[in-house]
């Protein structure tokens, strides 16, 4: 089960989800609901005669009529340390948060969001430059196994269920469009986190000559020798050195950076091409 095929990619052409590419390759049957909890998806679910169900990154709530579908419930996977950042998006908000650390989590389903017993968890260090898109390949590859480990627990009856303590939870809701926009009073170290957390979909950009320009990369500076430091947002340096902006705390080295609907250039190239010069500001 996945979801409808969807628009992908830079031209936006209807196409299936991994999901159904592999599935269909292997010659197994696929069933894509345009709504979960329906009479017809119940129906389909109970008529499998399985005896437990794996949800990763499905995003539906699951009713209490197809969490009972299964003798063995639903086991999903999630991308942290749980009871630690419940919600759609615990990688980028572990990211946006500065944490050095996160982890995956197989748990039993439950109706109220990522709040069921855990029954396997490990943990895994986060790099100073990991970003979400490389983050997410490593959870993904190391979840797997984490996956096959519980089901086999799961088949021996040697699974453990452990409850979370929810007075310990934190929380990573969806990335909503204004979470994109950076705010050059934060510092520049909150900044870059954000960046990291939001790269490379759907980026972290400001407005600059009227224009959106995403930053993909990025290096904090703590002193500048120039003798205007500038204030939030201000371009302090612009030249072969490179592109550095003023923020909250600190200065932001722009190593890359991709203006709206162009290619992605370094920030030497953007000063070159879009004649940037000191004093000019991001965020108008």
């Amino acid at each position: 089960m996945t979801r409808p095929d969807r628009p992908r990619g830079r031209g936006q052409k209807v196409s299936p989800s991994p999901v159904k590419r592999v599935a269909e390759a292997s010659g197994i049957p696929v069933y894509q609901p345009e709504r979960f909890n329906t009479e017809e998806t119940l129906s389909r679910i109970s008529a499998c005669g399985a005896d437990l169900a794996i949800i990763v990154a499905f995003s539906a709530k699951i009713g209490n009529d197809a969490l009972g579908a299964f003798p063995h419930g639903w086991l999903n996977l999630h991308p942290s340390y749980l009871p630690a950042y419940r919600g759609a998006a615990p990688m980028q908000w572990a990211l946006i948060s500065g944490e050095t650390e996160t982890g995956l989590t197989t748990f039993f389903v439950t109706e109220e969001w990522d709040s069921g017993q855990i029954c396997f968890q490990e943990r895994l260090a986060i790099g100073p430059d990991d970003t979400y898109g490389e983050l997410a390949e490593r959870c993904a590859e190391i979840g797997a196994g984490l996956i096959l480990k519980s089901v086999r627990a799961i088949d021996d009856g040697t699974a453990p269920r452990i409850d979370q303590d929810d007075s310990l939870a934190t929380f990573a809701p969806r990335i909503k469009p204004e979470d994109s926009v950076i705010d050059w009073e934060k510092s520049a170290e909150a900044i870059r986190n954000r960046i990291r957390g939001l790269s490379p979909k759907p980026g972290a950009y400001s407005v600059f000559s009227g224009r959106r320009l995403y930053i993909q990369e990025t290096r904090v500076l703590q002193e500048l020798d120039e003798p205007s430091q500038g204030r939030p947002g201000e371009v302090v340096r612009a030249g072969k050195q490179g592109l550095v902006v003023t923020t909250g705390e600190g200065f932001l080295d722009l190593l890359s950076v991709q203006p709206e609907n162009k290619s992605a250039m370094s920030g030497k190239a953007f000063v070159n091409g879009y004649r940037v010069k000191a004093g000019d500001q991001f965020g108008v």
